[in-house]
């Protein structure tokens, strides 16, 4: 770390997507790069719920924006599984349209999921293109 000193983590992953702790709260020369795309799978008491595969427990996960467009995004509070969870849905504080796109961002692990990784390019000059579609072990799909 000494020869690159602006990194703030050698973690492998993590410190190359962003997405570590550090991240949250603080501007840092990896610009977060992953989003993880969810949708409302069913409404209970008045709480959405949405599939959760991938989460870890130090995620640090905290919100979500949930809608079905972009204009009509809506930032909601996210409700943690409890600690006996095994297969993950969030809760979030509101209820929302079953099928409703969810977008997060928080420490994922791909590894122990049945969720896909699709790689996107061209984002940042407005020309977004599908790269690949991957499984959790890196297949092509």
């Amino acid at each position: 770390m000494k020869q690159y000193p602006e990194i703030t983590s050698a973690e492998p992953g993590h410190g190359l997507s962003g997405t570590t702790p550090y991240h949250v709260d603080h501007d840092a020369e990896e610009i977060p790069s992953v989003l993880y795309l969810s949708e409302v799978s069913h409404v209970l008491d008045n709480h959405a719920y949405i599939y959760g595969g991938g989460y870890y427990r130090r995620g640090h996960i905290q919100n979500a924006l949930v809608g079905s467009s972009y204009e009509g995004l809506v930032k909601d509070s996210v409700i943690l599984p409890d600690m006996d969870s095994i297969d993950y849905h969030f809760g979030l504080e509101n209820p929302h349209y079953i099928g409703d796109s969810a977008v997060l961002c928080f420490r994922y692990q791909i590894f122990v999921t049945r969720s896909d990784v699709c790689l996107i390019k061209g984002i940042h000059s407005g020309k977004p293109e599908i790269v690949g579609i991957y499984d959790s072990l890196g297949g092509k799909k």
